[in-house]
């Protein structure tokens, strides 16, 4: 009888162990798959704010997308709106958009400094910014506005803040910007 009890207590023995390495095993799979980064790990949101008021109105809004595709180098996309209304001459009013998107990459250098490079396409008001009358017809048209240059980087958790110091490369009459421009920005 003594025997009997033995044989049971062993076979429960043998399958309890048995049973809890699989239990250990599917543990370490779950374990191991929830530290690999997935997808959304490596996505990141930002941007750029700006706003000038009074007789010369300037409102910049410039959501961004990014993707870590390593530690330091990332990629995305961005939207871009900017609206401008100048009353500074008397008699002379002029309110338009600019509005398009963009496309960005960016590498920081020893945790602190950043490279960048972003284009810009962009759909501008013809009777405001064609200087050159380089397009035939009114209304609107898409010029392409890249801009490089580098800046400081603060690290802030899983995102951070940036100063850029950019060169616009389209110095034709048509831009609408200056050949340098500073911006500070951020993503989380």
């Amino acid at each position: 009888m003594k025997i009997k009890y033995l044989f049971l207590l062993l076979a429960i023995n043998i399958s309890l162990s048995g049973f809890s390495q699989f239990i250990e095993e599917e543990n370490s799979t779950q374990a191991k798959q929830e530290t690999e980064p997935q997808f959304t790990d490596h996505l990141f949101f930002g941007g750029n704010l700006g706003i000038t008021l009074g007789s010369y109105t300037y409102i910049n809004i410039s959501p961004i997308v990014g993707y870590r595709i390593q530690a330091n180098f990332s990629a995305g996309v961005g939207i871009i709106y900017e609206y401008f209304n100048d009353k500074r001459i008397r008699g002379y009013e002029y309110t338009t958009s600019i509005y398009g998107g963009k496309i960005f990459t960016q590498y920081i250098l020893l945790d602190q400094i950043i490279l960048y490079g972003e284009n810009n396409i962009i759909s501008l008001e013809k009777r405001y910014f064609d200087v050159a009358n380089n397009f035939p017809d009114n209304g609107r048209y898409i010029i392409d506005v890249p801009w490089v240059g580098g800046g400081l980087y603060q690290k802030m958790g899983n995102g951070g803040a940036y100063i850029l110091f950019l060169f616009n490369l389209n110095q034709s009459r048509n831009s609408p910007y200056n050949p340098y421009e500073f911006r500070v920005g951020f993503n989380f």
